[in-house]
């Protein structure tokens, strides 16, 4: 049998991190349903690791934005030398001088994107209007990790953050924390909603438990970044966990969610949750005296067994050479 080598560049494709997620997800797709071909990571020199446990940080401005431009350099290379090249991350939607730059004919990984309100920014919805016409003209397959742009794109696949979502059996268990909360400073450090729900319920006796950044808020217990299976062990004796802002299905919601807990998301998804999940409700991210009463309506809220019909991406990740 023939082996296709498919040279691929992701710019974070690390363990810990969604976004290094959601690329080993997209990589382990393609070659499960593609038996004839081989994956060759084209690494980026700009990842730094820190001295303390050797863990790739990717967070740097060398690394998010002229990362990408080096590896759209190094994928025409290859296309000129008549390889098949896949371009998988950073590809939020509203950059569309990558679906321009990337080589013709270049496997795209999951296109992300938020239509969270507080995340816009001056001319986001031009250049996502740009990168949409760009799309149409140049790919003929396409894949979002959520389904924000569905009505956009109806014959595009979505969701594909959600392929691996599979739920525990429930059972009983007896809690030690009522609340988890995933802390990131990219995502919180101007959000009051998010310091403001906690100190009320702290102040309503509830035990609290963070992970991700050090959250230095009197009465919660920091957990720092664990590995999934501590994560796991700590979700297990958790009843609920509040989702952040800016996703409906993220790693950490689909983890609780996979755990049978209590899960609280941004009610700006509401119309975008359409597989009706149990123990999943909106709250607002606004107002956290109205998010508090509405946490307090499902917290004794019995818990449901939850079920779900995988997606199909077959046709997505089939490739012809």
């Amino acid at each position: 049998m023939k082996i296709n080598k498919i040279y691929f560049w992701a710019s974070d494709y690390s363990e810990i991190s969604g976004e290094g997620i959601l690329a080993r997800m997209f990589v382990k797709k393609l070659l499960k349903i593609n038996k004839d071909i081989r994956m060759v990571n084209i690494k980026s020199n700009l990842i730094k690791k820190t001295k303390k446990n050797k863990k790739e940080l990717h967070n740097t401005v060398l690394h998010k934005y002229v990362g990408p431009v080096i590896g759209i350099i190094k994928l025409w290379g290859y296309f000129l030398m008549g390889c098949k090249t896949c371009y998988i991350n950073y590809l939020p939607l509203w950059n569309f001088l990558v679906f321009i730059l990337v080589p013709p004919k270049c496997i795209l990984g999951p296109i992300t994107g938020t239509i969270e309100p507080q995340k816009k920014f001056l001319f986001k919805n031009f250049f996502e209007k740009i990168s949409l016409i760009i799309i149409r003209l140049k790919f003929k397959k396409i894949l979002f990790s959520n389904n924000f742009y569905k009505d956009k794109f109806k014959s595009a696949h979505h969701n594909f953050i959600i392929d691996n979502l599979k739920f525990t059996f429930l059972s009983k268990r007896k809690y030690q924390f009522d609340f988890i909360f995933y802390n990131r400073i990219s995502h919180n450090s101007k959000n009051t909603f998010f310091i403001n729900l906690i100190n009320e319920l702290i102040k309503k006796k509830f035990r609290i438990v963070i992970v991700g950044d050090y959250l230095n808020i009197l009465g919660v217990k920091n957990l720092g970044y664990l590995r999934k299976k501590k994560l796991i062990k700590y979700m297990k004796i958790t009843k609920c966990a509040v989702g952040n802002r800016e996703n409906l299905y993220s790693f950490f919601i689909q983890d609780c969610l996979k755990n049978n807990l209590i899960v609280f998301y941004n009610n700006s998804f509401k119309k975008f949750e359409n597989f009706s999940l149990k123990n999943f409700f909106p709250i607002s991210f606004y107002n956290y005296k109205l998010a508090i009463k509405q946490i307090m309506f499902y917290f004794n809220k019995k818990l449901s067994q939850n079920k779900f019909n995988k997606l199909n991406f077959y046709h997505y990740f089939k490739l012809k050479f």
